[in-house]
């Protein structure tokens, strides 16, 4: 629960087994953005190196 609203996908519904497997392969835009600097750092480097 966050701020009184459930957070992730139910257990125990019948099929509800793909929706769980998304979540839980899911990121937050917080590991998203620490992704995107990484890329990012990554690729000045690289267009620093040829230049």
């Amino acid at each position: 629960m966050a701020f009184g609203i459930p957070v992730g996908v139910a257990k125990g519904i019948k099929g509800n087994y793909d929706a769980r497997r998304a979540f839980g392969l899911s990121c937050s835009p917080r590991q998203a953005a620490i992704a995107w600097k990484r890329i990012d750092y990554l690729w000045n480097l690289l267009s620093c190196q040829k230049a």
